[in-house]
């Protein structure tokens, strides 16, 4: 197919009137035969896509460099070589080699919509790139998928380690993984939103704290992005490092007050009894027990103030949050969130109790058995 595809673009090449055009970059010269020969290289290295499929993205990207701003519609040999180049980076990088393969194409991406040379750039100048090189890079991250399924060698073997945590054994993923990864987006997005809504109330009366809100927001969204990509890395990495970081636990109640209490919820805390240490599991769905309370009060009532308390037992680690907020439908501030954390709890032998509180307000109550974690 490398073969068939070099000597076609060669064809096409000695029927083309004019294959460099205009550089990119008006200042530099380039040798026609230099931009011929990339292409052809380009082609010729094909043969290696399913064991090194990063050698045809990069002479991808020295060719469409070299061709400047020259036609590409009447190359459809060069078209169709882009369109293998794109499937081979999905269905035969794994590990680290994954991520670096959709980064290398979302820049190629970048290179084709600057060689459109539209001022100023119209939807379709950057649309069309995209649509041509992330389609079939899709199509081959899913026939990858069905292979690793299958247990072909050739992808477990060049992964060493299933993508996504996964062994070679076919195991399950990481969960410690993914759940930082879940609690780490949830924290953000959960900032994110508060921050939103304080921005809302005060846009008219209060530019400052409006700019404040909105620092915040960037400033979340930014740490999210940084933490996103460094546990995306580790999830694809062949070793199945771990994190040495966890994230948020009871220590990071103080926060969440603050922040809800910003949005229009005043939020207190209240911690008895000695702290001792936590396993990492037993931390986390502490904290999620106090988010997602304090997540329902907030969006299912008004007029109101919460609650946290924090009970450290002999053996026992209760969380409690109350509210005397006026519903704004039902009086069940039951949720999505909540239930799932009713799971945690639950499988970590404990027992978590919600319901309306006499007159008015809610009441959410968790009980977990713990053994102090000195290690």
């Amino acid at each position: 197919m490398a073969l068939l595809l070099a000597a076609a673009y060669v064809s096409e090449i000695w029927l083309a009137e004019s294959v460099v055009g205009e550089p990119i970059v008006s200042d530099l010269e380039l040798e026609e035969a230099l931009a011929i020969g990339a292409g052809a290289a380009f082609l010729l290295s094909l043969a290696l896509r399913s064991r090194m499929p990063a050698v045809p993205l990069a002479l991808a990207f020295v060719t469409l460099t070299l061709l400047g701003r020259g036609s590409l519609e009447t190359l459809t040999s060069l078209l169709l070589g882009l369109v293998v180049m794109a499937y081979s980076v999905g269905a035969w990088s794994g590990g680290r080699a994954a991520l670096i393969g959709a980064l290398g194409l979302g820049a190629l991406a970048g290179l084709a919509v600057l060689r459109a040379g539209s001022a100023p750039l119209e939807a379709r100048d950057i649309a069309a790139p995209i649509l041509f090189l992330f389609t079939p890079w899709l199509a081959g991250l899913a026939v990858r998928g069905i292979r690793g399924r299958r247990g072909d060698p050739r992808v477990v073997g060049l992964d060493g380690v299933r993508r996504w945590g996964r062994t070679a054994s076919g195991g399950a993923p990481d969960e410690g993984l993914v759940r930082e990864l879940r609690e780490l987006i949830e924290r953000a997005m959960s900032t994110v939103i508060l921050e939103a809504r304080n921005a809302q109330r005060s846009m008219r009366h209060d530019p400052r704290a409006t700019e404040r809100s909105l620092t915040d927001i960037e400033a979340a969204g930014t740490e999210a992005l940084e933490e996103t990509q460094r546990l995306t890395g580790l999830l694809l990495s062949p070793d199945g490092a771990r994190p040495a970081e966890l994230g948020p636990g009871l220590a990071d109640v103080d926060y969440l007050a603050e922040e809800v209490t910003k949005a229009g919820l005043p939020v207190s805390t209240t911690v008895t009894g000695r702290p001792l240490p936590l396993t990492p599991d037993l931390d986390a769905v502490a904290y999620r027990v106090a988010h997602e309370a304090l997540m329902a009060a907030l969006g299912g009532t008004r007029d109101g103030s919460a609650e946290v308390f924090v009970r450290y037992e002999p053996d026992l680690l209760e969380i409690e949050v109350v509210d005397d907020g006026v519903p704004l439908g039902d009086d069940s501030q039951d949720t999505a969130g909540l239930e799932a954390v009713r799971r945690e709890v639950a499988a970590l032998g404990g027992t978590l109790d919600a319901g309306p509180r006499e007159g008015r307000g809610y009441r959410v109550q968790a009980q977990l058995p713990y053994e102090p974690d000195w290690s």
